[in-house]
């Protein structure tokens, strides 16, 4: 019954935003696209009141739907001025209300059913960037579905497997399906023990999804040449479903930990050096952004080794943030860059200067995503670094805690060089005229509006902490500490316009 009422609830946006898809005035468009993203977060909210999610899903879903609403809107402009298929918006609403309900879903049945339609909406997304784009590669969609696609299916069908096969006789489920729909605070209390090999197959498709090497090769093509809306989308929210799925893989497997800790550690460690140093080397913006997705991924599935290894609560607070940080700032940066190469035709990042003055509204946004990426306080970026610094310091001198730290350290020093590379888009002489720049601010402004948002979630996003009822102090000095960040960072925008 209780998930019967679930999956009606949440077709109520689909429909809305299928219908919406017909509607031709702009303005009722975005009414419609609004009522459907505020009626699903309206839906998550009576859910968890009912006790039928957790605050796991209560927390991603509802930081998700503040990403997806205004990415939503931002992608009816973009379509048109970027001459994509008029079916570029549904395409977007579709793909973020599948992330959306696999992060919400209760069970395992749920989870594989919407992550599995996001995949293909994913290939289609990546697909139709292929066919628009003229320097992107034309093999990102084949990669994506063969190395990220297909290896997460594998772990599916290996999850499943094991449910079914075990549940159905420790839970007494009357079929194997029913096994499926079992939640997952119930299946925490009756852990299944997993042999190594099961484990390993269960782990690879997640960290493929990640984009972690060495299944890391179908990321920096996909994000890179899919439509900007999409490219968020997918390196803010769609790989964080890798970390996400091994959470919940962790809370309901017994196996053998020592070599799965090890192995995560070492594979974590080789991203962060890796995408850190690939992004640093890069020209092209969108590619810069999805090699750091890559380092981004490596930190947060470090945390979750961390967790894995001692079970604190506060880690896995610490590994929230961390994911709620990438998610934020990488879906700013992308729409960002696209929406700067909407109005100058490239996105090379050495070409670009002077978007401060450009784009006005949506560097806020940016420079807003620019120090959390950093880990300027008060930030979401700074707050998971915090976190991980001191959580990490508190039980040296073990050797294990130890190597976490040096890769949080390195990710910290990445994270700054990727931040200052990609800055300086904002500053220096415009490459447009006065008289374009005015023409391109009417026509843009809903867009920069939109990245502003997201950038805003660059702050508002550490209030995730509250839930856990930890760190009550700093997040006193965190809501005194915002404002003084907001006005710093007009104060800089308009220093930057003033001198260009």
């Amino acid at each position: 019954m209780n998930s019967t009422l679930i999956y009606f609830l949440l077709s109520i946006p689909f429909i809305t935003v299928i219908l919406g898809s017909k509607i031709r005035n702009d303005n009722q468009k975005y009414v419609v696209k609004s009522i459907s993203y505020t009626s699903y977060l309206s839906i998550v909210i009576v859910l968890y009141s009912m006790e039928l999610i957790d605050e796991l899903s209560l927390v991603y879903t509802i930081s998700i739907i503040l990403l997806a609403w205004p990415i939503s809107l931002y992608t009816e402009k973009y379509t048109v001025l970027n001459r994509y298929p008029s079916y570029l918006p549904l395409f977007i609403d579709l793909f973020s209300l599948s992330m959306i309900t696999a992060y919400l879903s209760p069970n395992i049945l749920g989870l594989i059913t919407a992550w599995t339609i996001a995949e293909l909406i994913g290939f289609i997304l990546i697909g139709l960037g292929e066919q628009h784009s003229i320097e992107g590669s034309t093999r990102a969609s084949q990669n994506f579905l063969f190395i990220s696609a297909l290896t997460f299916e594998l772990s599916i069908f290996t999850l499943t497997y094991i449910v079914m096969t075990t549940l159905t006789f420790i839970l007494g489920a009357t079929s194997s399906l029913e096994a499926l729909t079992i939640p997952f605070w119930i299946l925490a209390k009756n852990k299944i023990e997993v042999p190594s090999i099961l484990a390993s197959l269960l782990i690879i498709g997640f960290i493929a999804k990640s984009g972690l090497v060495p299944l890391h090769f179908w990321l920096p093509s996909a994000h890179s040449v899919a439509p900007s809306p999409a490219s968020s989308l997918l390196s803010g929210v769609m790989t964080a479903m890798g970390v996400y799925g091994l959470l919940r893989i962790n809370m309901i497997i017994e196996t053998d930990l020592q070599p799965l800790i090890y192995v995560l550690l070492t594979i974590s460690l080789i991203s962060i050096l890796y995408g850190g140093l690939q992004a640093h080397m890069q020209r092209d913006g969108k590619k810069l952004l999805a090699y750091s997705t890559i380092a981004g991924n490596g930190f947060s599935m470090i945390l979750l080794t961390y967790y894995i290894y001692t079970g604190d609560i506060d880690v896995l607070i610490a590994l929230i943030v961390s994911i709620l940080a990438h998610m934020s700032y990488k879906a700013t940066f992308f729409l960002d860059i696209g929406l700067a190469e909407q109005i100058t035709g490239f996105r090379y990042i050495h070409r670009l200067r002077g978007l401060a003055s450009t784009l006005p509204i949506s560097t806020l946004g940016g420079l807003l995503a620019f120090l959390s990426i950093i880990g300027v306080p008060p930030t979401t970026g700074f707050t998971s670094k915090l976190l991980s610094i001191l959580l990490t310091i508190s039980r040296f001198p073990d050797p294990l805690v130890l190597g976490i730290f040096i890769s949080i350290i390195l990710f910290i020093v990445f994270s700054i060089i990727i931040g200052l590379d990609y800055v300086k888009i904002y500053f220096g002489k415009p490459s447009i005229k006065l008289d374009q720049r005015k023409t391109l601010l009417e026509k843009n402004l809903l867009q920069q509006y939109c990245v502003l948002f997201v950038g805003l979630t660059n702050i508002l996003f550490t209030l995730s902490i509250l839930l856990f009822n930890r760190f009550t102090s700093y997040v006193i000095i965190y809501i005194l500490a915002s404002p003084l960040l907001l006005v710093l960072v007009y104060l800089i925008n308009n220093v930057m316009r003033r001198e260009t």
